[in-house]
């Protein structure tokens, strides 16, 4: 930055003439001097728009260093208008993040999938108390057949995850082969708990939840989604990876696959391999403006009955945590700034994720980043989201 310095010439005549005339005026009152109150500031600086003060906070958040995140989508609504759509840093080299971009949503999914749930028991087609029995054919000694939909949505099956080391060095010696959900079953490991005992968040509900929704329709999730969601609530930049392409810009996805501290681009190995294990738990695409929307349609409009909805809300589960407070139907409790707001997190290889919606403000955020296992992407996902949500609370009053 450069600054420039005024040059100031003492006019000594002047000045000794300007006293003299002050000293003889005889006057009571001095006379007005204008630098007797100079301004404080006589430079005044415009205070920052909301925009921009949103971007000040998304550009201290991203960059190329290991402490950074490498790109951020943002998109905020009050109500269903979308008032903030901001990104920063980049895809890949020399190509920024824009707001058409698609990002992996991760495990915002699972609201995708509890959503399509709760509709098939709007329209009496599943109920919260059927069984994996009354629509699978399952055999796998680690998944108890009289666990209920209800318990699949609330992480309360006590059901051990599916996605481990086993399972990736598959996808991996064949990145192009999408590997069967009814293969994806048999690694589900030995259950945590009993059915109904509490709380223990597992993938493999979300899995077992897709099988049960495409057997109760006949159709692909895939198509029931899109059937249910995209087309009816004009949301047309979302995809489900799994059973349909993308089409569209996809943020180019980073993650630290070998642990030395360094991000590697992973698109070329983001193939059918990958989409077809994450699947119900987190393989919805979207951009940042769409997935602002569908937290409002879910959360403050009809994407659901009433009742569903609140069923969605409903704090099921208490969690013994600070900020993430409680869980519904496939949906978080997450406090921000003392607020109660729902959604959910998401996490996959190579994308991280927020979405809520708070009931107060109508306000909802989506926050999508093109990175995973790094160590300072999940506290820099809050943060940004904080910091951005706190700024947007003040500057509405609401």
């Amino acid at each position: 930055m450069l600054y420039f310095r005024k040059k100031i010439y003492p006019f000594v005549s002047l000045l000794i003439l300007m006293v003299g005339i002050s000293c003889s005026s005889g006057s009571d009152d001095p006379t007005p001097d204008s630098d007797s109150n100079p301004d404080p500031n006589p430079n005044p600086v415009s205070e920052l728009t909301i925009e921009e003060k949103l971007q000040a906070i998304i550009d201290e958040k991203v960059g190329n260093d290991t402490d950074k995140l490498v790109g951020v989508a943002v998109s905020i609504r009050v109500g269903n208008q979308e008032h903030l759509s901001l990104t920063g840093g980049i895809s890949k080299l020399g190509v920024p993040i824009n707001g058409n971009m698609r990002f992996g949503i991760g495990s915002i999914t699972k609201t995708v999938v509890a959503a399509t749930t709760m509709k098939l028991v709007d329209e009496g087609i599943l109920n919260l108390e059927d069984t994996i029995a009354d629509w699978l054919d399952i055999s796998s000694e680690n998944v108890d057949n009289s666990i209920t939909v209800y318990q699949l949505l609330t992480h309360s099956s006590g059901l051990f995850g599916y996605m481990y080391d086993n399972l990736w060095a598959m996808a991996e010696s064949d990145l192009q082969t999408p590997i069967p959900q009814s293969t994806l079953v048999g690694f589900i490991g030995p259950p945590v708990d009993e059915p109904g005992v509490g709380h223990e968040y597992s993938n493999s509900n979300y899995l077992l939840l897709g099988l049960i929704i495409e057997a109760s329709t006949g159709k692909t999730v895939g198509e029931v989604m899109r059937e249910k969601f995209w087309g009816p609530l004009s949301l047309g930049n979302v995809y489900f990876g799994t059973n349909e392409a993308i089409e569209g810009d996809i943020a180019t996805p980073w993650r630290d696959s070998d642990d030395d501290g360094t991000l590697e681009d992973i698109a070329s190995e983001f193939g059918p391999a990958y989409h077809s294990i994450f699947y119900c738990a987190a393989d919805v695409f979207a951009t940042a403006s769409d997935l602002s929307m569908w937290a409002q349609h879910l959360y403050n409009g009809n994407a659901v009955s009433d009742a569903s909805r609140i069923q969605m809300m409903t704090p099921h589960f208490d969690i013994p945590d600070k900020v993430f407070v409680s869980y519904g139907l496939g949906t978080r409790e997450v406090l921000f700034h003392g607020r109660s707001t729902y959604g959910h997190t998401g996490g996959m290889r190579g994308y991280g994720s927020y979405m809520f919606f708070d009931p107060i403000s109508d306000v909802s955020i989506a926050m999508l980043n093109n990175q995973s296992r790094s160590d300072d992407g999940p506290l820099l996902r809050y943060e940004l989201v904080n910091e951005l949500l706190k700024e947007v609370f003040d500057h509405y009053g609401i």
